[in-house]
């Protein structure tokens, strides 16, 4: 029988109580196919990090993204936010220790006061508008920058946030705008 996706009020109400023991292998299956993120369709995919070859659309992520967000600062696709101590995003600057607790990649362009953003808090980021900048560099640190919020950089700021590291392309070759976000958990700057 074929996996398929069920509204979640059918879901609640076939799981309900369960006294009969009627939930069935198949009942399991359309549960997972349900609340699994699109992003979730390779073999382990929820036991590892996201790979080069697995994101392939510009201007896209993979891996743990927070949703319903709400941005205190106009952003675009890939810029690097810091949580305030009010729960909102803005844009980070190494320069400012007081952006730079928690980190993420803005997933879109937002207005400020958005409230339902998407920010990338871990994972694989593919902007082939990083391509020039990060020729030359696979393997190396990508820093927040400073001075210039939302940016990034690839030499080291005068108070370096490492926010992650630049990959290769699918076959191995050249970097072609993919990094791999993983951003330091600490409180760094002046």
């Amino acid at each position: 029988m074929a996996d398929t996706q069920r509204a979640r009020t059918a879901l609640l109400t076939l799981f309900g109580d369960n006294v009969v023991g009627a939930i069935s292998e198949q009942d399991f299956r359309d549960f997972v196919i349900t609340v699994m993120e699109e992003e979730f369709v390779n073999p382990g995919d929820f036991w590892k990090e996201p790979e080069t070859r697995e994101t392939t659309t510009d201007k896209t992520a993979r891996g743990w993204k927070d949703y319903s967000q709400v941005m205190a600062s106009a952003c675009s696709f890939g810029n690097v936010m810091a949580l305030t101590t009010d729960g909102q995003w803005v844009r980070a600057d190494c320069a400012d220790s007081s952006l730079n607790g928690i980190l993420a990649l803005a997933m879109d362009s937002y207005l400020s006061a958005e409230s339902q953003a998407i920010v990338l808090r871990r994972g694989m980021l593919y902007n082939s508008a990083l391509s020039a900048g990060f020729s030359g560099f696979i393997g190396r640190p990508v820093y927040l920058a400073s001075g210039s919020p939302g940016s990034t950089a690839m030499v080291a700021p005068t108070y370096p946030v490492i926010i992650g590291f630049v990959e290769h392309s699918d076959d191995g070759g050249s970097a072609i705008g993919k990094m791999r976000f993983d951003a330091e958990w600490s409180v760094v700057g002046v």
